[in-house]
């Protein structure tokens, strides 16, 4: 039993990394309003993209293969939008993007704080969220962090590199050094 156990979680883990490997092209952006892209998403994000973000990726324009709404029922008025999940030719434009977002800090859309985040399987995006408490502390002390994939904290501290692998590991140290 214990050995069947081992195999469905080695399969699980399998088809995660799978799963996650075919979003490696995908950006997720969290605030747009509902209905701003109208009939033409992919258009709209990449006209928007240009104009927020420039376009010196290589002297080349990025270029966003698709872009639709996240398929769930349409919110009602005054709930939150469903996300935009795009997609890029590219591996390397998604990077620069989440990069350059990064060095913007804030990015609005007529009032609207837009996000912006990787696309993750469902398994990779929980594994990742246990990581929020800790994240707070790190955040409030003023700590530099990283998540590395699949879930793994990176913390700079006293111009030490610490990796964690589990949120428990990341708070035993947190509490140790006084955050």
């Amino acid at each position: 039993m214990e050995e069947l156990d081992q195999g469905q979680k080695s399969l699980r883990n399998k088809v995660t990394d799978l799963e996650d490997r075919s979003r490696r092209h995908n950006i997720r952006i969290v605030g747009f309003p509902e209905g701003v892209e109208q009939s033409d998403a992919t258009g709209f994000i990449q006209d928007w993209l240009e104009k927020v973000l420039g376009t010196d990726h290589n002297s080349n324009l990025f270029r966003v293969e698709r872009a639709h709404r996240i398929p769930f029922k349409k919110p009602s008025v005054g709930s939150q939008p469903r996300a935009i999940l795009i997609r890029m030719l590219s591996e390397r434009d998604r990077d620069w993007i989440l990069r350059k977002k990064k060095e913007l800090k804030e990015v609005e859309y007529n009032g609207y704080k837009i996000q912006f985040y990787a696309d993750f399987s469902r398994e990779t995006q929980n594994k990742r969220r246990e990581y929020q408490d800790i994240k707070k502390r790190l955040q409030r002390g003023n700590i530099q962090y990283s998540m590395l994939y699949p879930a793994t904290l990176r913390v700079v501290y006293n111009d030490k590199i610490s990796f964690y692998h589990t949120p428990r590991e990341a708070m035993e140290w947190a509490d140790s050094v006084g955050l």
